[in-house]
């Protein structure tokens, strides 16, 4: 009888580890679309800057031999934090030894599920720093919604496009003329999980589009491959610790990496506001001192009002936040322009609102002390 121990009875951590790699992704919705780049493989430093490039902004008229002006191609720098995320399984030696199903590679498809949840998460997470510019407002989801938010594309269409919807949203979709099943796709079908298409776009149904408590807002994305990237500093890495006393093993993965949104003009997010949103006093606008008697509204790049909404602001000596969901403001006045000098009239306090173009009912409201002089 052979009683030398050999590898085979052995859990070996590279064999394991390479097995968990080879499962990420499987089951994730966005990972299959985001850029993966190890180029910092071993790069000392917790917090890394990235170029995250923004759009050039929308087309303008130009008259029979008039002048075009051009637009600068910009690359914001970003800084991501890097992230471990790890989970562990344990496997007693009876379960690996007698376990019918082979309980080593079901321990590395989990691991791996594990881990793409949470990457996952990390990469929709990051679809919300697309800001307003890129929101197309909604009613309800629908073949004509998505249609009308594609516009935010520009000319840029063609190419892969998927659309993350929940459920309701996909019924929605499914019942209209335009909507095409999954199995008439064939070899065009982008990844695994796709259930559709409408107007190009490929559907995937997800759990994580739900109404966000804090914006008040739904939204179902649009997104072209290389929209996100998720930068490694490892291949997943994988340990083992045998605890003899108790006869088992413990498999501890874990994954550094960073995931970051880096081309805002491969995203659409068609919005449904559904509540208003008392904006924090952080959230980057500002009212700006311009000399005696006068302030600016000042609004950045990333909060500038969707399609269809507008900025208004109203002054007057009561802090509380303006505007009610769904009751239509007055006594406003359209916001200009950073630049645009408003007289405060020695009032104290700064209401801006987002409101809907035609209908002036607000969907963010904000209160800011008026600074002048």
């Amino acid at each position: 009888m052979n009683e030398t121990t050999m590898k085979d009875h052995l859990i070996i951590p590279e064999v394991m580890g390479r097995l968990v790699e080879e499962a990420i992704g499987k089951k994730s919705a966005l990972l299959p679309l985001a850029t993966k780049d190890m180029s910092l493989s071993g790069t000392p430093g917790d917090t890394l800057k990235f170029p995250a490039f923004r759009y050039i902004g929308k087309a303008e008229e130009v008259a029979e031999n008039g002048e075009i002006s051009p637009g600068i191609l910009t690359a914001d720098t970003v800084s991501v934090t890097v992230k471990k995320y790890a989970k562990a399984v344990r496997i007693t030696d009876e379960a690996r030894l007698c376990g019918v199903g082979e309980p080593l590679a079901e321990a590395a498809r989990q691991l791996a599920q594990s881990i793409d949840h949470a990457v996952d998460d990390a990469l929709f997470e990051r679809l919300k720093d697309a800001g307003y510019p890129r929101k197309y407002p909604v009613a309800a989801l629908s073949s004509d919604a998505v249609a009308d938010a594609l516009t935010l594309f520009g000319e840029d269409l063609a190419g892969d496009k998927v659309l993350l919807t929940d459920a309701q949203g996909y019924a929605a979709l499914r019942k209209d003329p335009a909507y095409i099943r999954a199995s008439d796709l064939g070899q065009r079908m982008i990844m695994s999980g796709v259930v559709g298409e409408i107007w190009g776009c490929q559907i995937l149904v997800s759990d994580k589009i739900t109404e966000d408590p804090v914006t008040r807002e739904k939204q179902y994305y649009i997104l072209k491959p290389g929209a996100l990237r998720l930068v490694s500093k490892t291949q997943t890495h994988l340990e083992v610790q045998r605890e003899a006393s108790h006869m088992r093993n413990t498999l501890f993965a874990s994954k550094h990496c960073a995931a970051y949104l880096y081309d805002i003009s491969r995203v659409a997010a068609l919005c449904r506001f559904t509540g208003l949103e008392a904006l924090p006093n952080d959230c980057g606008i500002k009212s700006v001192a311009k000399g005696a008697g006068k302030t600016a509204l000042v609004i950045p790049e990333g909060m500038l009002a969707p399609s269809g909404l507008k900025w208004v602001y109203a002054l007057d000596d009561i802090a509380a936040d303006k505007g009610s969901f769904g009751t239509a403001l007055t006594g406003t006045t359209d916001w200009q322009g950073n630049e645009a000098l408003i007289a405060t009239g020695g009032k104290i306090y700064l209401h801006a609102l987002l409101v809907e173009r035609d209908s002036m009912k607000p969907v963010k409201t904000l209160t800011l002390e008026v600074r002048e002089g």
